[in-house]
């Protein structure tokens, strides 16, 4: 057993959904030995080995397991409700962990095709132009092409963007786009 326990270390209002929140778990072992495994494991998941994490959306909510031990997860009802999916991750984590040697990570995971859509939906859709864009829209079509980077939208650097910001990363990845934040 990789992880014996997960604890919530903090709740807050949901971005997306004020009638919802946001959780922040912390596991008692940290993680990245396993991102590996649960990425081939977990259909949706997107993984960055460079940044150290791994993301994947569970319905609305998007859970973001950081190398660290910390769990992030959005758009969830209520504490009950995180307790449930956090005993969820754990299991799938040591299940994972357990399976490890019939994992095959010899083969790249198929690389995933991405649209301004696709990102659109996880940028914060303030259209504030700090960026130099007008829309966020604009942005993400900007983003897809390489004349923009993620550092550019400033409003993402906040700190309750992260999750958003951390998929943004792993899509961007997955799909191919080096990720280099030094401008």
């Amino acid at each position: 057993m990789l992880v014996k326990k997960v604890e919530i270390a903090q709740v807050m209002p949901c971005i997306a959904d004020p009638a919802k929140i946001r959780v922040i778990a912390k596991a008692d072992h940290r993680l990245e030995e396993v991102l590996p495994f649960l990425d081939r494991v977990i259909p949706t998941a997107l993984y960055s080995g460079k940044a150290g994490f791994l993301t994947y959306k569970r319905g609305l909510s998007i859970i973001t397991l950081h190398a660290s031990g910390e769990i992030a997860m959005t758009q969830i009802t209520d504490n009950e409700e995180a307790v449930k999916i956090l005993n969820e991750i754990k299991d799938k984590i040591n299940d994972t962990w357990a399976r490890r040697e019939e994992i095959d990570l010899s083969e790249s995971k198929e690389r995933i095709q991405l649209g301004p859509l696709d990102l659109y939906a996880y940028l914060p859709k303030t259209n504030c132009g700090e960026c130099g864009e007008k829309t966020c829209m604009a942005f993400a079509m900007k983003v897809l092409n390489e004349g923009k980077k993620l550092s550019d939208c400033t409003v993402l650097a906040e700190d309750k963007y992260r999750g958003a910001r951390d998929t943004l990363v792993s899509l961007l990845e997955s799909a191919g786009y080096t990720i280099d934040e030094t401008k």
